[in-house]
Formats: structure tokens, C-alpha cells, sequence
């Protein structure tokens, strides 16, 4: 059975009430179009294939969930894909100069679509989680932002070993609105996570800050577009990679200024660890200006763990592993500062810890601390 033939088969094993004709319009419409080929410049990293190995009662959704039966245009495969087979998600409209105190958890489903408004003056959090052992799951998401709106975005992915991911989050940002985003990779076994930034009116920004980290042979890949339409908008990209054992990771950014888009102010920064010599990462920040009042930078660097500062803990007494953790801690931390509520960061460096050779002893460490500060 190929690949197609199991989405279809997915499809079919559906309630009968779930298998509308919307859905099946964007079944039809991916079934013409298919998966992306690495024969695709943005795809030539990351290869779909093992989909066809999944069995069809892991490509569907919860046969309980509701229905999104809105009719759409599809932007491609992967759209038309996620249409077929979301089941519910987040359709909310946060009100003009209101801020939500809690932050906004949609609830986990196989297959995702999300659509969030901001208006003007508004500000909110929002988590999306991808962890889990589902098999395969999309999550796509359209959010935009009105006038002076602020939103703190959140993307989780500690899935599974065995677990496939794809997740396409596009941004509409207006007139002096911001989002500040921060992305982090620490699971599964196949994800590719897309994300559009869309800076359209003056004044508009965006801060992401990235982490990915796979282990064993897992593969993930963070493709990145922002596009500056209009004058006066601020991007900066931080994504730091770590990445061990046999595993992949891809990231991509494209940095686009368009024509009038004067005075944008841009910065883009890659930084990799690569601790095994069967790990890989391809890292690709790119520029391109067509504007010429423009203040833009971008750079990408590989390397391994500073043997100095090896050296200079293994001499006052620190274990080689948990030296190890500690250098590589410190190069995550960057990235992990930046996520809130605390609870979550605190959940994230965890399981950060858990994949690395000396975490057990630097939970260790981080426990008697608690102790020893409660009895102080």
C-alpha cells in the first residue's frame, strides 16, 4: 500500500458523519497533490517517506472530536492534508485592549487547525503542544495581530521517539504589534515545523528565539520566512541546535525585505553543538534586500563544547559527564530564559536534562539546592 492509499484508507475508517464533504474535498485536493519531494529545494533535507509506513489507524483523528467543516481554499498538500483531517482547535478572538492573564492550552488532538485574533491593544500567551506519543499529528495555525495587540507564542515539541510531526504556524503582525515566540525541539522521530512572519504594517516586530535537539535518530527541521513589508519593523532570530548520536537537524531562515520597506532593522543568529561524529546539522540563514536604508545581519556557526572550560571543571573536581551537561546547559540556557510561565521552562529543562549523559547527577545538584534553600 503507498502512502496515499493509506491517508485514503484513514479517511474512510472515519465515522460517517466525520467524513463531510469539505473534508472530503481536501482529501481529494491532497490525494491530486501528494506529500513534498526532496526533489523541492525546501524539502531536499527532509524526506516524508516514512509516512508510508505508518498504518492507517495512526494517520487519522479522534473519531470523537468536532468538526471543522468551513469551506477553504488550499494553500498545498500539506493544507489540503490538515484540513482533511483536523478535529477541532482554538477559533478565538481576543478583544480590543484586553489582556489574558492564563495562558491559552488548546486541547491535543491528533490533527489541529487554530485560528487567533488579537485586536488592537490586546495581549495574550499561547501554548501549542506537540508532545506525546501520537504517531503522526499537524497542527496549522493563523493568527493575527491588530494594532499595538502582544502576544507570547510558545511552540513545545517533546514527542515521542517513534512520533512524526509537521506544524505550519503563519503571523499577520500590524502597526507597532509584537509577538515574541520561542520554539523548542526536544522529540520525535520526523518533524518538520514551518513558520510565516508576515511584518505588514510600520512599527511591526517579532523576537523568536529557537531550540533543537534531537537524539538518537530522530530529524527535525525549522524552515523560517519573515517578510518585511513594510518600514520601520524590527525582527531577530536566535536558534541555537545541539545534536547527538545519530540525529539530523535542519534549520532554514529567510530573511525577505521588500521594496519600501526602509529603515528595517533585522537581525538573524544560528549556533550549533555537535557532540557525536555521526550527528548532523544543516544550517542556512539567508538575506534578501531590496530595499537600501536597511540595517540587516545574519550569521550561522558550528562547533563543539569548549574543551578549555572541560578542562578547567574536570581539574576543580567535576565528573566528566556532568561537565558535559553543564557547557551544554549553559549554550541552551540562552533560549530557554526567554519562555514563560516558569512552570513550563522549568518542565522543558527537565526534560533536557533527562537526554543528556550527565543529567541524573545534575538533577541531583539542582535538588539539594531546593533543599538546601528551604532550610535556609
Amino acid at each position: 500500500m503507498g502512502t496515499l492509499d493509506h491517508f485514503r484508507a484513514a479517511f474512510e475508517a472515519l465515522p460517517e458523519a466525520a467524513r463531510t464533504a469539505a473534508r472530503r474535498a481536501a482529501l481529494d485536493a491532497f490525494l491530486a497533490e501528494g506529500l513534498p519531494s526532496t526533489a523541492l529545494e525546501d524539502w531536499r533535507y527532509t524526506d516524508l517517506a516514512p509516512l508510508a509506513a505508518l498504518p492507517p489507524d495512526a494517520l487519522g483523528p479522534d473519531a470523537s472530536a468536532s468538526t471543522d467543516d468551513a469551506p477553504s481554499t488550499f494553500v498545498d498538500g500539506l493544507d489540503a492534508l490538515n484540513r482533511a483531517f483536523a478535529a477541532g482547535g482554538l477559533d478565538r478572538t481576543i478583544d480590543a485592549n484586553t489582556r489574558l492573564d492564563a495562558p491559552l492550552r488548546p486541547t491535543a488532538r491528533a490533527h489541529q487547525r487554530h485560528r487567533l485574533h488579537l485586536a488592537r491593544g490586546s495581549e495574550a500567551t499561547l501554548i501549542l503542544n506537540t508532545s506525546g506519543d501520537a504517531p503522526f499529528q499537524t497542527v496549522f495555525a493563523d493568527i493575527t495581530l491588530d494594532a499595538g495587540a502582544r502576544l507570547h507564542l510558545i511552540r513545545l515539541n517533546d514527542a515521542g521517539s517513534d512520533a512524526h510531526r509537521i506544524t505550519r504556524l503563519r503571523l499577520g503582525i500590524a502597526r507597532d504589534a509584537n509577538i515574541d515566540m520561542v520554539c523548542v525541539d526536544l522529540g520525535g522521530r520526523l518533524s518538520r515545523h514551518e513558520l510565516h512572519v508576515d511584518l505588514a504594517e510600520p512599527g511591526a516586530g517579532v523576537t523568536l528565539n529557537g531550540l533543537y535537539a534531537p537524539t538518537g535518530n530522530g530529524h527535525v527541521d525549522n524552515h523560517i520566512w519573515i517578510e518585511h513589508r513594510a518600514p520601520h519593523c524590527t525582527s531577530r532570530l536566535a536558534f541555537r541546535g545541539i545534536a547527538r548520536d545519530k540525529a539530523r537537524a535542519v534549520f532554514d531562515g529567510l530573511v525577505r525585505v521588500h521594496p519600501h520597506a526602509q529603515k528595517t532593522d533585522s537581525e538573524q543568529r544560528v549556533a550549533n553543538l555537535i557532540l557525536s561524529p555521526t550527528a548532523e546539522i544543516n544550517a542556512k540563514p539567508e538575506l534578501e534586500i531590496h530595499a537600501d536604508d536597511v540595517k540587516c545581519t545574519h550569521g550561522a556557526t558550528f562547533g563543539q563544547l569548549d574543551e578549555q572550560a572541560l578542562f578547567y571543571l574536570r581539574t576543580r573536581g567535576v565528573p566528566e559527564a556532568l561537565a558535559r551537561t553543564l557547557l551544554t546547559c549553559t549554550f541552551a540556557h540562552d533560549v530557554l530564559q526567554h519562555i514563560r510561565p516558569e512552570d513550563v521552562r522549568a518542565r522543558v529543562t527537565q526534560r533536557l536534562l533527562r537526554q543528556m549523559p550527565g543529567g541524573d547527577e545534575m538533577r541531583a545538584l539542582q535538588m539539594e539546592g531546593l533543599r538546601m534553600d528551604a532550610q535556609s
